[in-house]
């Protein structure tokens, strides 16, 4: 018995990094889907304001400035807009580059985002 004094505070030590690991991970992936959600409203946003703006020299007012946003930073991802029309649609891209190293985080995502112009 008298051996097994410290086995509580061993188990501690090998098992708190794994949970706090964890924890930090879901902290920080939830962090990251909040910024993917609001560059993906940021897109639907884009795409109904220009696709709502009347006359082409408005279109292409507001397509110029959205196009402007080139590498903004956001968190671990460097992020662009590219705004185009395509016939009787808005297409709004928005792309999620990353250049550091972490394993398990895509290196590349994309929002596309389509509408019909009014």
């Amino acid at each position: 018995m008298n051996k097994q004094n410290g086995q509580s505070a061993v188990e501690f030590a090998l098992m708190a990094p794994i949970v706090f690991l964890l924890i930090f991970a879901m902290i920080y992936g939830g962090i990251m889907f909040m910024d993917y959600l609001n560059f993906n409203n940021q897109a639907r946003t884009i795409a109904r304001e220009i696709a709502l703006a009347g006359d082409e020299s408005n279109r292409e007012n507001l397509m110029e400035k959205y196009n402007q946003y080139k590498d903004i930073a956001a968190g671990i991802y460097a992020v662009s807009f590219n705004v185009s029309t395509e016939g009787g649609d808005v297409l709004v891209r928005v792309d999620f580059k990353r250049d550091k190293a972490f394993i398990f985080i895509p290196e590349e995502l994309t929002i596309n985002y389509r509408m019909k112009m009014e």
